[in-house]
């Protein structure tokens, strides 16, 4: 996957009391330039510190934010430190800072103002809450302690973001005169206490890198061929999440990124503007302090992706343009293609295979995603095949073994599998009976085998029909 006061409080919001600076997240575009900016008196800084050691915490719209995991970088590069706080289900709250050292942090990204607060509500608008000043966004941010020898970091945080409101699929809803509604969000009360953080002096390559020279890339931007005079291939883990990371860049400083889920797979796939280091999106920058200008929209067709020998192949192109909409520059980039090596898993392809009433089926599109239910983890396997569709959902805390399935998912710990002959127009069925054969679950590199069997029936009992899903083999590598 980048980067991405008069400062007026809004009426329908609560006065907020605000810490100098932050730390700007993973997003789709990483900032280039920076501005550690003192503040006047007009905020006051807030010194209390309610986290726990090792805690990343806030409050939202007065509701209780506490990550289950958390990460920190000081990139020494452009010298930038950035914070994520995770949660199940896609919340997240990033944070980022140019320069940082103990004291206080304008968050109000803007102009020359590069650090900035990012709030993901995990919900179908990809777009984050961004404190952006042209988006009536601002914020503050505190680093209380930087312990350069014991790798930690302490400080508080609060800001308000920005984004705007998109209907059911996903296009912006616009108010009476066309322009976009923009909604707003409060995060007051941010600490993060003695967070571990890591140094990283790749210029976010993170999780290992390599230039290796077999590496190919070549693009046209806006009809000029792309020369790429270096390539930089990573694995960075961003959360939970394993990312391949492709820079190329010239010789006169132009950059072109590309940010891939390793669970992706091979097929054709729609790029995001806007990220939080886990999603597909590319990037376009001229150099010399330009601004990142990202895919919207953009595509990548991906023809190998063996993360066993650790090859990825694809084409690909996307329109650039500020995701931020604070500069009007667009650049198209066509004719995309790279193949590029990185370090390979031993047994790492998914694979996922099936019989349904004697037919074979064999996806050409498999998917994994975690999610909590019930304070359970669980893991689901999507699979399409033309107009077919097949998911395996279960419980993270499966062992090796063997396990009944069910018709549903309520508690949590169930198993269920589910089977729709032809998407959009009949009815999913699922398992009942089913049988789940868990044979091979390393942890340590999330690979899992096992087969399964089901009879796909309707839930409700009002459609007779039954397909038989016999032979079920898969092997996944958690992302």
């Amino acid at each position: 996957m980048f980067a991405f006061i008069t400062y007026k409080l809004l009426n329908n919001m609560k006065k907020m009391y605000f810490i100098k600076g932050v730390l700007l997240a993973f997003l789709a575009f990483q900032f280039f330039s920076c501005e550690n900016e003192p503040l006047t008196g007009e905020f006051i800084q807030e010194e209390q510190n309610n986290a726990n050691e090792g805690q990343f915490i806030a409050q939202i719209e007065g509701q209780e934010f506490i990550a289950n995991s958390v990460t920190a970088t000081l990139y020494t590069t452009d010298n930038k430190l950035i914070i994520s706080g995770l949660k199940p289900g896609g919340e997240e709250i990033t944070l980022k800072v140019d320069n940082p050292e103990v004291g206080s942090f304008n968050l109000s990204h803007g102009g020359a103002n590069n650090n900035g607060g990012y709030y993901f509500d995990g919900s179908t608008n990809l777009s984050p809450y961004v404190s952006a000043d042209s988006l009536g966004g601002y914020g503050l941010m505190n680093i209380t302690a930087l312990d350069a020898s014991a790798l930690t970091i302490t400080g508080t945080f609060s800001f308000v973001g920005s984004r705007e409101k998109v209907d059911g699929d996903g296009n912006p809803i616009l108010d009476g005169n066309g322009d976009p509604v923009i909604e707003d969000i409060a995060i007051s009360n941010g600490a993060f206490n003695a967070i571990p953080y890591i140094v990283d002096d790749t210029n976010g390559g993170g999780g290992g890198g390599t230039g290796d020279p077999n590496n190919e890339f070549f693009a046209k931007v806006e009809g000029v061929d792309f020369v790429a005079d270096s390539i930089y291939v990573s694995e960075p883990m961003v959360g939970d999440v394993h990312m391949i990371k492709i820079e190329a860049k010239s010789n006169t400083g132009e950059l072109i990124r590309i940010d891939i889920p390793r669970s992706l797979g091979i097929g054709t796939f729609n790029m995001v503007n806007i990220s939080d280091g886990t999603k597909l999106i590319a990037l376009y920058n001229a150099g010399n302090g330009a601004e990142n200008l990202t895919s919207n929209p953009g595509m990548i067709t991906i023809s190998e992706f063996d993360l066993e020998l650790g090859i990825l192949k694809a084409a690909f192109s996307f329109t650039g343009n500020d995701p931020l909409s604070q500069v009007p520059d667009t650049v198209e980039v066509t004719e995309g293609s790279f193949t590029v090596y990185f370090e390979g898993v031993p047994g790492a392809n998914n694979a996922f295979t099936a019989n349904v009433d004697g037919a074979s089926y064999t996806p050409d599109e498999i998917v994994i995603t975690t999610s909590i239910v019930n304070q359970y983890p669980r893991i689901t396997i999507s699979t399409t095949i033309g107009d077919q569709r097949m998911e395996l959902t279960f419980p993270a805390t499966v062992t090796i073994g063997t396990f009944d399935m069910g018709t549903e998912v309520i508690d949590g710990d169930e198993i269920v599998a589910y089977y729709t002959p032809q998407v959009g127009t009949s009815i999913t069925y699922v398992s009942s009976p089913g049988s789940l054969v868990i044979t091979n679950y390393d942890i340590p590199s999330g690979l899992i085998e096992g087969t399964f069997n089901f009879t796909g029936r309707d839930g409700s009992g009002q459609d007779p029909s039954i397909y038989q899903i016999t032979g079920g083999e898969f092997l996944i590598v958690l992302p």
